[in-house]
Formats: C-alpha cells, structure tokens, sequence
C-alpha cells in the first residue's frame, strides 16, 4: 500500500511536476489509498492556498475538493485505524531527529502515521521527510531525479 504525504497527494488535484509519476505509482496498486484527516485537511488547505495566490479562481479550489470527497464516496481512499496514543508516542520518538533533519510538525505526524500502516510504501516530494521516513525505516518510493536525500 502506498502513503502519499501531502507533497504527494496534491499532486493528484493540481497539474505540477511530479504529478505523472504519482499517477503511475497509484496506477501498480489496487488497494485504496490511505488518507487520514489531517491530509485531508491539508489538501484542501493548499488548494484553497492557490486561490490565495492568484493561480486559482475559488471556483476551481473547489471543484478539486469535491472530486477528492467523490473518489472518497467511491472508495478510493481508506481512512486508517490509527491508534492515536501511538500516534503521538512515535511522533515524540521522531521529533528527536529534528535537529538533523529539519523536520516540521506535520512531516513527523506523516511519518508516524504511516508506520501504523501495515506493508506501507512511502511517497514524498519532501527531502527532509524524506530523510526522517528512511531513519524511521519506511519502505520508501524514490522519485526520479530526487535521489536518497530527496
């Protein structure tokens, strides 16, 4: 199964570079896609972001929310049992590794929610959560171009 953190995932609503090669990763799977709440916050964040910044109309950030709340409908997405005690017992674990990798709150939440994912597959466009998913031993996608430190 693969974690898209939302480096990844909005590369599912927003044409940039990266997009095609998040395309032909999902397409090798037939599992849904995990995504929890905080993703799922985020995405629609850095959408409503692109309307701030003058590259989308509202009208736009919108359309890309609903067709992630309909491949939701539709099953494509798995929203994970996630043992929230754990949850923030790794994060703690990992925040140790700040001060080497640079790491921000929700790279550390992304990493250590996909730990709870059983066989999980790692995919960010994030150096530095890049670096810390590998310390923390996740099975990791490596994106063309980008290298083992991303």
């Amino acid at each position: 199964m693969i974690y898209l953190d939302t480096s990844a995932l909005v590369k599912l609503y927003v044409l940039e570079a990266g997009s095609e090669f998040v395309q032909s990763c999902l397409s090798e799977q037939d599992d849904p896609l995990p995504v929890w709440e905080l993703q799922e916050a985020e995405l629609a964040n850095a959408l409503h972001l692109k309307v701030f910044r003058n590259e989308w109309t509202e009208a736009e950030a919108e359309l890309q929310i609903e067709h992630f709340h309909s491949r939701k409908q539709r099953g494509l997405y798995v929203f994970p049992e996630i043992d929230r005690v754990e949850l923030i017992r790794e994060f703690h674990r990992l925040s140790r590794e700040t001060p080497r990798t640079g790491c921000r709150t929700m790279d550390l939440f992304h990493v250590a929610c996909a730990l709870q994912i059983p066989s999980c597959r790692f995919l960010t466009f994030d150096g530095r959560q890049g670096k810390l998913a590998r310390l923390a031993g996740l099975e990791m996608i490596e994106v063309p171009g980008q290298g083992a430190e991303g």
